[in-house]
Formats: structure tokens, sequence, C-alpha cells
């Protein structure tokens, strides 16, 4: 359990400053995924090759899609013992009436671990970006979900 729990942290501490590098340069950012090896290193995933369409800015849905069918045959193949998808949303803040922009980053772990981690952002005018408190929530496995796992 120890070992899950340093490798969906170690995904966490490569992906969230990833965003906010993103959010700070351009305002925004497009999804983007990462996924601990069998061996413990750190690997970005990015490259949008094959399946999408042949346009500059293909939707997020259609990005998450691809990242997830990705991760999906890596860990099927037993590539990856963690995994995470990053990307932009609305969210319910806890204790707020109403909702924010946030970067979310839904991990996984093939022990059966899985969350979705959200940090609330402001973006003003000026390009500054503010950031609430990070939060939380139990998610259901989508890439180790299968019968693959160990």
């Amino acid at each position: 359990m120890q070992q899950a729990d340093d490798e969906l942290e170690q995904l966490l501490n490569a992906i969230i400053p990833f965003a906010q590098r993103m959010l700070a340069r351009h305002g925004e950012f497009y999804p983007f995924a990462a996924a601990v090896s069998r061996d413990g290193r750190l690997k970005f995933i990015g490259e949008f090759v094959g399946d999408l369409p042949e346009r500059t800015n293909p939707l997020a849905a259609e990005l998450i899609n691809y990242l997830r069918e990705q991760l999906i045959a890596g860990a099927s193949k037993g590539e990856y013992r963690a995994t995470g998808i990053c990307s932009g949303v609305q969210v319910n803040v806890p204790s707020q009436d109403e909702k924010s922009d946030a970067v979310r980053i839904s991990v996984e772990h093939l022990d059966g671990q899985a969350m979705n981690v959200f940090l609330p952002y402001q973006l003003d005018p000026s390009g500054e970006v503010a950031y609430g408190d990070v939060f939380a929530a139990v998610a259901e496995p989508v890439i180790f979900q299968h019968e693959f796992n160990d």
C-alpha cells in the first residue's frame, strides 16, 4: 500500500507543476498523461499520433479518450504501475456555492486505488493564476479495471 501511495504521489508531483507552468504561460493546457513504469520511472505521454483527427486543436474529450486508450494498452502489457490523466474542468469546490475552473488529475494504481485530484484556480485578465486548495474524491478505476491486474 505504501508503494502505491508513493507512486501516486510521484505522479501528482510531476503532473501538477507541469499543468501550472502551462497555465502560467498560456492560460490553458491540453490534456496530457503520465505513468510510472514497472521499474519506477516516470514517463509523460502526450505525443498524439494515429487515430486523432487531423486538425490543429483537437477537442479535449478526444485527447482524453486517446490518452486513456494509450494508458489501457500500456497497462494491459504490464508496462505501468500507476497512471494519471490531467485535464481542465469546471468543478464544485467544497464549501463554495459556485463552480470553479480546476486542474483535474485522474490517478490510478494497479493495486486498485483510483481518485480524482482537483486544483481549483482563477485566471485574472492580466494572466495571473490564483490557486485554491487541492481536494480529492475517490473514483472508479478505468485504466486498471481489467483482468490484467496483478
